[in-house]
């Protein structure tokens, strides 16, 4: 077969985005996130290393931090995102300033179960997260999906987990919904609802991801919740495959350029496909001639 230039080109575009499809499938890039904990009745330094050996398998880094100072430019500034585990009641107005001014610039927010009960007197900072916590009961459950089509949640089983049954108030309107729990089931409230349980908003340039799962070892030990966690910190931090991956631009030939040369490749065996015997003759043994470095970048 001969090939001219611009089936060349087209040869070599085809394997390029091969390769780019494969390549982003399974590449994603490295995370650094804080983890804010408390020295609370939720134990998030356990809750901590838990999780961290394995969210490092999937190349996301928590480093642990229960100091509200840290709550500063410069150290959020290290990071790609914060998440926050912690029943912290107050926080000061420039640990506040700092905390919107990080995500509203393009970083994310992950606030995990008893972190919609935190820092009371901030109801910019509820409005941030986007509800608060109101109410509980315990159960055992399992969550619908309502949003099953979001690169988030696409593919993603559910699973069961004792927890605790939050019930949420000073929900924002603008929040995007991806899982409720069964209100009237159990551990639920009696009520025909479904209580929102599992969302994603954003701020300015920055994005929050929370989920009301959390309550204690049973549920952060569930792989269910570790796939569910990740996907919230890639989304939230920018650090999915699909954005990890910067597509190539493709030009096409330089319609000036000549075309190719080609010589006869002597003693190369060729047996076309559905043929009984070699075929002698023609052109499928026809090469091209070498390319200047020059003409090869046209």
């Amino acid at each position: 077969m001969t090939l001219n230039r611009s089936s060349l080109f087209a040869l070599c575009v085809t394997l390029l985005l091969t390769l780019a499809h494969h390549a982003s499938a399974r590449t994603t890039a490295p995370a650094k996130v804080l983890f804010l904990g408390d020295n609370g009745h939720h134990k998030p330094s356990e809750r901590y290393a838990q999780i961290a050996p394995i969210l490092k398998q999937r190349g996301i880094d928590l480093t642990y931090t229960d100091r509200m100072s840290d709550l500063n430019p410069k150290t959020l500034g290290a990071y790609d995102g914060l998440l926050i585990y912690s029943n912290e009641k107050a926080i000061s107005p420039e640990q506040e300033k700092a905390l919107l001014e990080y995500v509203r610039g393009g970083r994310g927010l992950i606030p995990i179960h008893c972190a919609s009960y935190c820092f009371h007197n901030s109801p910019q900072y509820i409005r941030l997260v986007g509800g608060q916590f109101q109410k509980h009961k315990t159960g055992t459950f399992k969550t619908r999906t309502v949003d099953a089509s979001h690169p988030l949640m696409k593919g993603l089983a559910p699973f069961e987990t004792f927890d605790e049954t939050y019930v949420h108030t000073k929900l924002g309107a603008d929040i995007h919904l991806f899982q409720v729990r069964p209100e009237s089931g159990p551990g639920g409230y009696g009520g025909d609802g479904e209580e929102p349980w599992t969302w994603v908003r954003t701020e300015g340039d920055g994005r929050v991801f929370y989920t009301a799962y959390g309550h204690d070892e049973r549920t952060w030990g569930q792989a269910g919740f570790h796939d569910l966690l990740e996907r919230g910190i890639r989304w939230a931090t920018r650090t999915d495959a699909a954005s990890a991956f910067e597509k190539p631009k493709l030009v096409g030939p330089d319609p000036n350029a000549k075309p190719f040369e080609y010589v006869t490749a002597e003693g190369i065996p060729f047996y076309e496909p559905g043929a009984k015997a070699y075929q002698a003759g023609g052109v499928w043994n026809q090469m091209p001639k070498p390319l200047t470095p020059d003409e090869s970048k046209q």
